[in-house]
């Protein structure tokens, strides 16, 4: 069963138990990434509350608050949910904020007794607001299940059933989670590749920067071709442009969350708009439909020779998982090669089982 079906299949208030293995589970990962590397710990003599009080850093970067902000999100949602109780919503929504107050609180105060860490009264404020903004979505949880719902009938309507479409559409959701880090599969670098402002176009060809147009052609062609190979038979078309819009609303999105509004460009570039236009054109060919497999599988291993030979720390890169950028790096740096592998897989060693399940 796909965690999506089990997701529907709860009722309003999830099992008391199964929340409280997930805040368990979830508030120690923020522990570990809190106070990695866990060594090197200070006197408690030298802990202070000062830092509570302290003037905001002089530099906010909009990756440190997305980070803090999303990090308590599924706190405050899962609490609320825990501490609901009919007609006493309000005080669950309190305290659920007050223990992820006091959660971040902790995290910070033991950050002081780490060197290389800094405790940081703006983190305590984001992570408060991210819980306080989880708790107050948590109110419209059936709705959420509701949606759910209906995306588990489109994911019928529109996909094959088979799990391998199952592990495929995971990793759509994983290659949406890469674009925070800004960084398109076979490229070198946002920031080395394009930051030309959306109101300056260029001037001649010359100032086209063809290795952006080909970063963005390979990245959304592939990842294209590999969506197109879990459609049902009639979805073609129609699902490319869907997934193609997407795409782009989702990089500038990213872009806009995560870079100062002034380069923001590079998502609105002409390259940008070339790369996303060429690349649907390409998977509209018929002769790329009928072929979509081996037409996916090329483009994949394109962008894996490109990375290996182009770009450092290509599989493993060399950035902190402990922050959101630094986590969608390592994704972005994995998923090719996963969705490669998948689709090998789907091609030439599933079907060759012999008691593999037919579609219903």
């Amino acid at each position: 069963m796909s965690l999506l079906a089990m997701i529907v299949r709860m009722n309003n208030r999830p099992h008391p138990f199964s929340l409280s293995l997930f805040l368990a589970i979830y508030a120690g990962l923020i522990a570990l990434g809190s106070l990695y590397p866990l060594s090197g710990w200070r006197d408690i003599a030298t802990w202070s509350p000062a830092f509570l009080t302290d003037p905001l850093p002089r530099y906010i970067t909009r990756t440190d608050v997305t980070t803090n902000l999303l990090l308590y999100l599924p706190i405050g949602y899962g609490l609320t949910l825990l501490f609901s109780r009919p007609r006493w919503r309000n005080l669950a929504i309190t305290l659920a904020v007050t223990v992820g107050i006091g959660y971040s609180l902790t995290m910070e105060s033991l950050q002081q007794l780490l060197p290389g860490r800094i405790a940081s009264n703006l983190d305590i404020f984001l992570n408060t607001l991210g819980a306080l903004i989880g708790a107050l979505l948590s109110l419209h949880h059936g709705r959420w299940l509701r949606g759910a719902r209906r995306v588990q009938r489109w994911r019928h309507d529109w996909f094959h059933s088979d799990w391998t479409t199952t592990l495929g559409l995971w990793l759509m959701l994983l290659w949406a989670f890469s674009q925070l880090a800004l960084l398109p599969f076979p490229g070198t670098g946002w920031l080395e590749l394009h930051l030309r402002p959306v109101d300056v176009p260029p001037e001649n060809i010359e100032q086209i920067n063809p290795a952006w147009l080909l970063a963005v052609f390979f990245e959304v062609a592939a990842v294209g071709a590999f969506m197109s190979c879990l459609l049902r038979p009639g979805r073609y078309a129609s699902a490319l442009l869907l997934m193609f819009i997407a795409g782009f609303t989702l990089k500038l999105l990213a872009a806009t969350l995560l870079l100062k509004l002034r380069v923001v460009g590079g998502v609105l570039s002409l390259e940008t708009l070339l790369g996303f236009v060429i690349a649907l054109w390409l998977l509209l060919l018929p002769t790329v439909s009928r072929h979509r497999h081996g037409v996916a599988m090329c483009l994949l291993a394109c962008i894996v020779v490109t990375r290996l030979l182009f770009v450092e720390a290509s599989i493993w890169p060399q950035k902190s998982v402990l922050n959101i950028v630094g986590l969608a790096s390592h994704v972005a740096a994995l998923w090719p090669w996963l969705a490669l592998a998948l689709l090998a897989f789907a091609t030439y060693g599933y079907k060759r089982w012999p008691n593999h399940p037919k579609e219903a």
